[in-house]
């Protein structure tokens, strides 16, 4: 009987636990983006890493590689005077379901120290969940349309928009 009563309310249970996933989706999002941001500030490449989408990571030699690759350029950029300052994430887009995959855009504003004063740069984010919206990794479009982005992901819907690049802002 039991074994009945469980083979009947396991579909049930499993669409209650899939729709209280769904709930939480954009919660872990904005999270594992704070995150990803923060990690980046302090310089812990390594946990930025994480949060980069794989097959990017892989692209660039793996996670020791990638991190050191960052460490690099910061440093790089560091002894021209320029540094980051802070990250901070606008609202998701619309989530999309892709295959097993979901996706969306995330605006993300960095403001940088130059060597002559601070600038604002607002870029666009593809963030993605392959684990119904428990975590989530992120492209950076870096100004690239969704056409270049699909020969690297393929995987990445046509409905999503990756709004035009803005430039610089003065602060």
């Amino acid at each position: 009987m039991k074994k009945i009563l469980f083979i009947a309310l396991f579909p049930v249970l499993c669409h209650l636990a899939t729709t209280a996933q769904e709930k939480n989706a954009p919660d872990n999002l904005k999270h594992d983006a704070t995150e990803m941001g923060a990690a980046f500030l302090k310089e812990d490449y390594k946990t930025f890493v994480h949060y980069s989408h794989p097959k990017i990571v892989t692209m660039m030699g793996g996670q020791d590689k990638m991190a050191g690759s960052l460490s690099q350029m910061i440093e790089g950029m560091k002894r021209k005077g320029m540094a980051f300052l802070n990250i901070t994430f606008g609202e998701p887009s619309k989530l999309i379901k892709a295959g097993a995959e979901w996706q969306c855009t995330l605006p993300q504003r960095t403001e940088i120290q130059m060597p002559d004063g601070k600038i604002r740069v607002t870029s666009t984010l593809i963030a993605i969940s392959s684990d119904n919206g428990r975590h989530w990794v992120f492209v950076d479009t870096s100004n690239k349309d969704i056409a270049a982005i699909k020969k690297v992901l393929p995987n990445i819907s046509s409905a999503i928009v990756i709004p035009p690049p803005q430039p610089p802002v003065r602060l």
